[in-house]
């Protein structure tokens, strides 16, 4: 049996909206918004054999907070603007969206998690997007990676999206390796550009699988894009094979050097063609590029295996003291267990175990209403029960983790795991 279709990975059946949660504890007044999460959530037959996590229609998940009070849970299939969009769940210039890679179209969602059929940042014209933008927040601007190898199989567009919301520019880059360019980042003056070893498959294609796998073959790499300056090529970096998802972040340091650190993996996709769980755990991992001798080096910051990380939104691109990840104790079938605070700064962290039984989603950061200090704020994460086969929405101060839970909002029906959410202000 495909193990990305049992316990709480299986999709669910039901849409729900419910309004009598119950609450244990006390939700803080300051946040008041939408947790929203998404994931592959498929609700047709499926091949045992060939099924992959990371295939399906997008189920959004949302809890609705109030002054202190839990409004509703409810969950809805995305369904909007011919697009599954089932990674990943942002809000822009006022609006939301459910996003995904490859090609995909973003798909506005409401207040209320109905799919819009409305065609955002083009204005008229469709087009594809990804799964992993990034906001700066000194200039509103969003900027994204995106490709499309069903239709460009040799290029890739570094695309800006303004404050606004509204399309500012695309520029196309040379891309022959094809890799799978799950992720980006940004610092001050460049974009990250992830050429990593895992790539296209047309054998995996042909099979029915999931059309990427890893490539000893293919020397990963690290390119920096001039954000300002479009006549400037890509410079790359080349590092260790490696394949990571999800970067911490990337800023450029006193010396003028690019430092990038994520949740790298040493293999997968290799093997086991259904998910990324099973040939090696990720690991935090720190790159520094140095700009003036062109190399990069590398360091691995913590034997734990961990996966899904965060920041304070409003440091994306600059230097950062904490980072937030679900950490789990098995590669070979994560129980992601816990959270993890990282103090870059003081090299230190701290832990919060969800308990036995209990398995949690990633940890989402929402900074308190006035608040001061990086980590002045709350870690927001839905956890899965195995006993009752429910899911809790848990809210915790992220600057005393060992204290637990402030709150946990009681859902009427597990959130399987999918991959990512946001914090919707309203």
């Amino acid at each position: 049996m495909n193990e990305y279709l049992l316990g709480n990975y299986a999709p669910v059946t039901k849409e729900i909206n419910e309004t009598d949660l119950k609450v244990t504890g006390n939700i803080p007044k300051d946040l008041s918004g939408l947790l929203l999460r998404n994931g592959p959530n498929p609700m047709s037959a499926l091949n045992e054999e060939t099924h992959h996590w990371f295939i399906g229609q997008g189920m959004l998940h949302g809890i609705r907070l109030d002054s202190g009070n839990a409004l509703w849970y409810k969950n809805k299939s995305v369904d909007g603007n011919d697009s599954i969009a089932n990674t990943s769940v942002i809000s822009h210039a006022g609006k939301i969206y459910a996003i995904v890679e490859a090609g995909g179209y973003p798909v506005e969602i409401d207040q209320e998690l109905n799919s819009l059929n409305t065609k955002p940042f083009y204005g008229d014209e469709n087009k594809g997007f990804t799964a992993h933008p990034k906001l700066d927040p000194n200039t509103g601007e969003l900027h994204a990676m995106c490709y499309d190898y069903a239709n460009k199989f040799e290029t890739i567009d570094y695309v800006v999206i303004d404050k606004n919301g509204s399309h500012k520019k695309t520029q196309t880059i040379p891309f022959e390796t094809r890799s799978m360019l799950h992720e980006c980042a940004i610092t001050e003056n460049y974009v990250l550009v992830l050429d990593l070893s895992v790539t296209f498959s047309l054998e995996r294609l042909g099979g029915g699988y999931f059309p990427f796998a890893w490539d000893d073959n293919h020397q990963s790499r690290i390119g920096l894009l001039d954000r300002n300056d479009e006549s400037q090529d890509v410079r790359w970096f080349e590092i260790d094979r490696t394949y990571f998802f999800h970067t911490f972040n990337a800023y450029e340091d006193k010396n003028g050097d690019v430092v990038v650190s994520a949740t790298a993996y040493d293999r997968l996709f290799d093997k086991d063609r259904n998910g990324p769980f099973t040939e090696s755990s990720p690991h935090l991992t720190r790159w520094i590029l140095d700009l003036k001798s062109g190399s990069a080096k590398s360091e691995q910051l913590d034997d734990r295996s961990i996966e899904f990380p965060r920041i304070h939104p409003d440091l994306v691109s600059k230097s950062n003291q904490f980072g937030y990840a679900l950490a789990s104790s098995n590669s070979k079938k994560p129980d992601f267990k816990e959270i993890v605070k990282y103090d870059f700064v003081n090299d230190s962290s701290e832990v919060y175990e969800y308990g036995s039984g209990n398995f949690g989603a990633e940890p989402v950061f929402v900074p308190s209403e006035g608040g001061n200090d990086e980590d002045e704020g709350y870690l927001l994460s839905l956890v899965y029960d195995q006993d009752t086969d429910k899911s809790d929405l848990i809210i915790l101060n992220a600057q005393e983790l060992s204290s637990g839970p402030l709150a946990k909002i009681h859902l009427p029906q597990r959130v399987p795991f999918g991959f990512h959410g946001d914090w919707i202000n309203i």
